[in-house]
């Protein structure tokens, strides 16, 4: 809110308007004298202090103690934001207000003006570029980020200190007992005045300071950059002598720079002194820039430099400045040497090389455009069996391939001879006397003067080549179909063996849920049994993912202790059945959460600790976890499983990582397993940037250590909660069940009887189309195997009848190509079968509104 203003008038209007506070003649005259010390004070002050703000200061003091105010300020007018004028102060009444301010009001506080009604009356003066005066201000409004003790302001007067007509600061003042009155503007007039010039003066002088540094920093920048070139870089006046050199280097130059500097090139340039004249002397009076290139004047430096001479823009009028860069070409001259001796080489080669074809058989034809001659050289006659003398033609050449081709050879020499196109062709050749073979033959046009003088080309035997070639195609062609089989074969196989599993696991946790303390066991050797032929399937499957390159890492946080303590207790019982030791030795610094792939790192531990059990009759397994680096974000784990085992035998410790290979042919018989797992194992470490290795020895024990990087994720505590779902938490949900097996239909039913959810099934695609347009669902779950309509089939058809239900995929095939194939289909909740129950909930519960 802005104070109410008295306009500014002058001494002879205030007396006409009968104001009666003008000083008396005594006290004007006091007045002028201390204003007279004033100017000679403040010249002193400016003088004697290079520090501005004192001068400042002490003016403001001075004017204060003659106006007989209390406060105020001095403030220089500069663009603010937006380029609006604004205030930065240069001396204030009492300093240790501003300090006051900037520390309360933290960094958004400047050195502008910040004393609330004072502040609004000097943007008025800003604006107007008047003298304003206001002996009534408005209260101040007092707010938290001013000092408590700042006086209210009870008077004010506000002074524009101009300079050739811009106004270039504001002096305020403020709290004169009694109020300012309109003269005290004229009598100050000549110390504004001389304060704004010396307040100009001094701005102008900063001003020519800064530009005097910036052009300082300029050409020092200028000269860094121009020594940090390879090249010499001299600079020469228009009488030809040197006045700058630029070199990083200065054993590059051919003098030291002291006998160059000051010099003309007379003096410096020897031999080549003449000739450096004349191109400055053609430079001088043409302006045409100048190149030569020349060796070293000096003996014993076999070096070549490239000259290049200019002129350059010159702050002085009239004044001429000559630019010359000295490169060193020497590598450049050197490669034209080494390219003239190639050339030779290549021609050379290229003779060798006509004789290398005559004796593979290769030959040669020309075409002269002139007089429509067809050329042969003896190994084309060879090719297709007929005499040296054999009248030979256009014609007659394209004769000799097979029918089905000859189409295409004509085409192309058509193309050739009209269009000078050339061609690389493969085709079928039958010689004279019926001698079928495969020729690759080449035509190209042959340039002379800029005008097609010839046609060349070669007709090469590459029967053999090609025979190999279909071969090989065939054998790929073969190749992808047993890779399709097997794909086939591995999807069915997955499908057929997971079935069963998730209905084993199933019920198992079913039975977990609901057990008696004397089934304990058994439903415990029922999961491990379970769970470790699932392993294995799972080690068949992830081997042919790798191999087909399809395997997808997750990267989502892993408690890691809670995943080594949660593998080694499911092995508890399998050790102790055994009677050997399962230990667990944790680093105190190994970090709680980690980011990776759970199931591929859980898949990793369980084949090397399965492993180090099976191999073990007695002792102790340990698996040791230990952080080898952190940086940052980043962490490197080391993980070690150790037995005391029956060991490997040296030979064979590489080749335990390779596909079905185990250290003795009786292994298999004795211990079981697949001879996968090691192989998947490295893979599986190895597709995360790890490396695992082994240390064995036979009759004491193995030792397989591997090492990989992890991210380290910022975890917040609600992220460790366990996703709780209460009965009913799909209460009333309208689910359609498709899926041919009735023992997974029970199995989903058990699992979701406390859910709420209301429950349909169908036993085939076809049946669950009648379904849908029966009733309305809010979802499907649905199997992919099923007879007469399967998964694949089915869900277009589900999208068309009820586009709003989701669809989750429970699936036995887990191959590659499912992910794939859903995709197109656009859907994305996939569980492979076996899944767990909570993973079941967790998709079901994000749809249920």
């Amino acid at each position: 809110m802005l104070a109410t203003t008295l306009p500014v008038l002058l001494p002879q209007a205030a007396i006409e308007e009968g104001i009666t506070d003008i000083p008396s003649l005594h006290e004007k005259l006091d007045q002028l004298s201390r204003i007279m010390g004033m100017l000679c004070h403040m010249h002193q002050t400016m003088a004697r202090n290079k520090n501005s703000r004192y001068t400042h200061e002490s003016f403001l003091e001075n004017l204060l103690d003659i106006t007989g105010s209390n406060t105020g300020f001095i403030g220089e007018v500069v663009p603010g934001i937006n380029q609006v004028p604004t205030l930065q102060l240069q001396a204030v009444t009492r300093p240790d207000w501003l300090q006051e301010m900037k520390r309360r009001h933290g960094s958004e506080q400047d050195n502008g003006l910040r004393f609330m009604q004072m502040d609004a009356l000097s943007r008025q003066i800003i604006k107007n570029e008047l003298p304003l005066i206001s002996n009534n201000p408005l209260p101040d409004e007092h707010m938290v980020c001013y000092p408590a003790e700042l006086p209210p302001l009870q008077s004010f007067i506000g002074i524009p200190v101009l300079y050739d007509r811009r106004l270039i600061a504001v002096i305020g003042l403020g709290n004169k007992p009694g109020g300012y009155s309109p003269g005290l503007f004229d009598m100050l007039q000549p110390l504004i005045q001389s304060y704004g010039l010396m307040l100009y003066t001094s701005m102008q002088e900063k001003e020519r300071i800064k530009e005097e540094l910036s052009n300082q920093m300029m050409r020092s920048d200028i000269d860094a950059l121009i020594a940090t070139l390879d090249d010499i870089v001299l600079e020469m006046n228009e009488e030809k002598v040197f006045t700058r050199v630029w070199c990083n280097n200065e054993s590059l130059l051919f003098r030291p720079k002291d006998q160059v500097i000051g010099r003309n090139l007379a003096e410096t340039m020897g031999e080549h002194a003449a000739i450096f004249e004349k191109f400055a002397d053609e430079l001088l009076q043409t302006g045409a820039s100048q190149e030569y290139e020349y060796r070293d004047i000096r003996q014993a430096i076999h070096n070549w430099y490239n000259m290049k001479m200019s002129l350059i823009k010159s702050t002085i009028p009239g004044q001429k400045r000559v630019l010359i860069m000295i490169k060193n070409i020497t590598k450049r001259r050197e490669d034209e040497i080494r390219f003239r001796q190639t050339k030779a080489d290549l021609e050379r080669n290229n003779h060798l090389l006509n004789i290398s074809q005559q004796m593979g058989a290769i030959g040669g034809w020309e075409f002269n455009t002139n007089t429509a001659e067809l050329f042969w050289t003896k190994q084309v006659y060879d090719l297709r069996e007929v005499p040296y003398d054999f009248p030979v033609s256009l014609e007659v050449a394209a004769s000799f391939y097979h029918p089905e081709d000859k189409p295409i050879f004509t085409e192309a020499f058509t193309n050739l001879l009209e269009h000078q196109k050339s061609y690389c062709l493969e085709l079928r050749h039958i010689s004279a006397k019926g001698t079928p073979c495969w020729v690759k033959t080449v035509g190209m046009p042959v340039f002379t003067n800029g005008q097609v003088s010839h046609f060349r080309g070669i007709i090469m035997d590459i029967t053999n080549q090609k025979v190999s070639e279909l071969e090989l195609v065939k054998a790929k062609e073969n190749a992808e179909k047993a890779a399709a089989a097997r794909s086939e074969f591995l999807s069915v196989m997955s499908h057929e063996i997971r079935t069963p599993l998730n209905a084993i696991i199933g019920i198992s946790g079913i039975l977990e849920e609901n057990q008696l303390p004397e089934n304990t066991e058994v439903i415990e050797s029922l999961q491990f049994s379970a769970n470790h032929l699932l392993g294995l399937i799972n080690d068949i499957l992830d081997f042919s993912k790798i191999e087909a390159g399809k395997i997808e890492l997750e990267h989502i946080p892993i408690q890691l202790p809670n995943l080594i303590c949660g593998i080694a207790n499911n092995y508890q019982p399998l050790a102790k059945a055994k009677g050997i030791k399962l230990f667990t030795a944790l680093d105190h610094d190994l970090p709680h959460h980690i980011m990776g792939d759970p199931v591929r790192l859980g898949q990793i531990l369980n084949n090397l600790i399965n492993n180090a059990i099976k191999f073990t009759p007695s002792g102790s397994v340990c698996i040791e976890v230990h952080q080898e680096e952190h940086h940052g974000n980043r962490t490197h784990i080391g993980f070690t499983v150790r037995d005391t085992g029956i060991g490997i035998a040296p030979e064979m410790q590489d080749k335990v990582f390779e596909t079905f290979v185990q250290a003795e042919a009786a292994t298999t018989r004795r211990h079981g397993g697949t001879g996968l797992g090691l192989a998947i194992t490295r893979k599986l470490v190895e597709i995360q940037r790890g490396h695992i290795s082994v240390d064995s020895t036979p009759g004491k024990g193995s030792a397989f250590k591997f090492s990989i990087g992890f991210d380290i994720p910022v975890i917040h505590p609600q992220q460790n909660k366990p996703q709780q779902y209460p009965a009913g938490f799909l209460q009333d949900m309208n689910l359609l069940i498709v899926e041919d097996n009735v023992i997974n239909v029970r199995i989903i039913e058990l699992q979701l009887k406390k859910s709420g959810a209301k429950l349909t099934t169908a036993t085939n695609g076809k049946q669950a189309l009648e379904r849908l347009k029966e009733q309305k669902f809010d979802g499907i779950i649905l199997d992919l195997h099923m007879p007469e309509m399967n998964g694949y089939e089915a869900i277009p058809h589900i999208k068309m009848i009820q586009p709003d239900a989701f669809i989750v995929v429970l699936t036995a095939d887990i191959m590659p190509d499912v992910a794939d194939k859903l995709s197109i289909l656009h859907v994305k909740d996939v569980l492979p079968k076996p899944y767990a129950a909570l993973d079941l909930y967790k998709t079901l519960s994000k749809y249920y509104e």
